[in-house]
């Protein structure tokens, strides 16, 4: 996610492109700044209680999700504080 930030829309577009490979160069790079501009990618990796919450509420608004679970019992935010520590200690 700190690569993302720190590259341009085109960059990363070009990066993901073997990902999509019937996608067109300037239509990846338009999703990458929408991506960008709604914090989609963000470089903080810990999913939050309210991140959480926000994913489930799409997805019952996409008919995907009957029922809620519960944060504490879904998520483990071990690795991604631990690739936080290891980022601060590289700086």
């Amino acid at each position: 996610m700190l690569w993302v930030k720190s590259h341009s829309d085109e960059e990363v577009a070009k990066a993901l492109q073997p990902q999509f490979p019937d996608a067109d160069l300037d239509v990846l790079t338009t999703l990458v700044g929408r991506y960008k501009e709604q914090d989609t990618w963000r470089p903080n990796p810990v999913l939050t209680e309210e991140g959480l919450n926000h994913m489930m509420k799409i997805m019952e608004m996409a008919g995907q999700l009957d029922k809620r679970a519960p944060y504490e019992e879904i998520v483990n935010t071990e690795f991604a504080e631990k690739a936080l520590d290891e980022v601060k200690l590289e700086e």
